[in-house]
């Protein structure tokens, strides 16, 4: 069921999602990166906000950033989920925002399956 009403294309790593977001050029950006990745460890241990919002206007890379950061918790083993919207890949389907979550955790956390 999570399959049939998923995204898989959403997700970070997926292979689609390569040909559309792109992550921060090597060096670029980096205080962001290290400050967003930090911040994931530290929600645990305080009263820290457990929501982050990046904003700012169109075209200032906040996409390559959050790619960026989910690319870094992954590899640190961090990451349980990431969904990339994108209007011209057809990406962009909210009702289908919880689900495709769900299925990557159920993919990565046996507790979860």
């Amino acid at each position: 069921m999570l399959r049939d009403n998923s995204i898989p294309a959403a997700a970070h790593d997926s292979y689609e999602t390569e040909s559309y977001k792109s992550s921060c050029l090597e060096g670029t950006r980096t205080q962001h990166i290290n400050d967003i990745t930090a911040w994931t460890t530290r929600i645990n241990q305080s009263s820290q906000h457990r929501l982050l919002w990046m904003w700012g206007p169109a075209g200032v890379g906040k996409s390559a950033i959050a790619k960026s950061c989910a690319e870094k918790t992954a590899k640190q083993l961090r990451l349980g989920a990431s969904f990339f919207f994108s209007r011209t890949q057809h990406v962009d389907d909210p009702k289908r925002f919880f689900t495709t979550i769900a299925r990557q955790l159920v993919q990565k956390v046996d507790e979860y399956r």
